[in-house]
């Protein structure tokens, strides 16, 4: 006798998208890639499937970065998005060569829909995100966030904000109007009195004259090299906070506030407004102008470097001693603030720390004398 048979075998349970996708990526990877750029700032196990992540990244408390001046260095992540974004749309339209660098200009700022807009917004992108990392700077410099062990914090700072000065000096050139052309050449007469560091980096931007292979050189560090140092020195911040925290080890010192990873996003979505709003704002109101067409063979009159080299311009220029001395000077202090960390490790004392401070303020006294000085100095010429 044939017995009855039994119940039919349930049919294969129904996948959804994400886990048609995760049989073919790891995407707890991808998860953790993005983590260390400050979305996601619990450390993830790529090795777990990436619902148990995603449920593990809701369920834990992460540090409130979005609160006081910890801010900082999520808005300037924000405004770098928005940089790579408007400078993605600029590329599109602009032509570097000497002969159609002003003219692809002119027809972004005068032609295409909304392409004053997006120019505004980037060149106003610029000068914020280059204060919003020396503020954030100065924050870790008053702090004390560059002592152990949070050394590479400070390095990466101080990278980062190397790095948004240079993208903005290479991004001048572009336009190659009267008042970047000759900005740029300025600027170059201060990087090449320094000794050895000067002439090595005229020799890689193309040579001293500012010409077309300057031009074609800078647009590809501004597009391409300057861009992608950006990100790596923005991976290498956040994944040094989520190893030494945000704030000092002390044992006496106060926990770091927390909230839940919902409230991270909101607060995310809300710089991320506020940082969009701040450009739009600027870029209808305060519109910065547009100048001829460079000449090579005509200065204008008020020429100046770039107000961040102000200090040095000022310093090389009317300062007693020869070029290269001073340009040495420059050097010797520009890698002093590398190494602070360094300097000032073994000495954890209050008065240690005060006298540190003491010595910054100073020195950031000097160096806005100098830029005044530079000013100054750039319109008696």
């Amino acid at each position: 006798m044939t017995p009855p048979a039994g119940p039919a075998p349930d049919p294969a349970p129904r996948r959804n998208w994400i886990d048609w996708l995760e049989q073919r990526v790891n995407l707890s990877e991808i998860v953790s890639f993005v983590s260390h750029f400050g979305f996601v700032y619990t450390p993830v196990d790529s090795s777990r499937p990436v619902r148990e992540v995603l449920r593990q990244v809701a369920a834990e408390p992460v540090p409130a970065i979005a609160r006081g001046p910890r801010v900082l260095g999520l808005i300037a992540a924000i405004l770098f998005g928005l940089e790579a974004l408007t400078g993605i749309l600029l590329a599109c339209w602009y032509r570097p060569t000497p002969e159609a660098a002003f003219p692809s200009t002119l027809t972004i700022a005068r032609d295409l829909p909304f392409g004053w807009f997006v120019h505004q917004m980037h060149a106003w992108g610029a000068y914020l995100l280059i204060a919003l990392v020396s503020l954030r700077l100065l924050r870790l410099f008053w702090d004390g966030l560059y002592r152990a062990p949070r050394e590479l914090l400070w390095v990466s700072a101080v990278a980062l904000a190397w790095i948004v000065v240079q993208a903005d000096f290479t991004g001048r050139l572009l336009p190659w109007d009267s008042h970047s052309y000759w900005s740029v050449v300025r600027g170059l007469e201060v990087v090449e009195a320094q000794p050895i560091v000067g002439p090595v980096l005229a020799y890689l931007v193309g040579g001293k004259v500012v010409n077309e292979d300057v031009l074609t050189r800078f647009y590809v560090l501004h597009l391409l090299i300057i861009p992608g140092l950006f990100m790596g020195f923005l991976y290498l911040t956040f994944a040094t906070l989520r190893r030494v925290g945000l704030s000092p080890l002390a044992a006496s010192a106060p926990q770091a506030p927390t909230t839940r990873y919902r409230e991270h996003l909101l607060s995310m979505m809300v710089l991320s407004v506020l940082a969009f709003g701040v450009l739009v704002t600027l870029a209808v109101l305060a519109p910065l102008p547009f100048q001829n067409q460079a000449d090579a063979y005509q200065t204008p009159p008020g020429v100046h470097p770039p107000w961040y080299m102000l200090a040095p311009y000022a310093m090389i220029e009317r300062l007693p001693g020869p070029r290269w001395i001073k340009g040495a000077g420059l050097s010797v202090a520009s890698l002093a603030v590398l190494l602070l960390p360094f300097a000032a490790r073994g000495d954890e004392t209050p008065a240690a720390r005060r006298r540190f401070r003491l010595w910054g303020v100073v020195a950031i006294a000097l160096w806005v004398a100098l830029a005044v000085f530079g000013a100054v100095l750039d319109r008696s010429r």
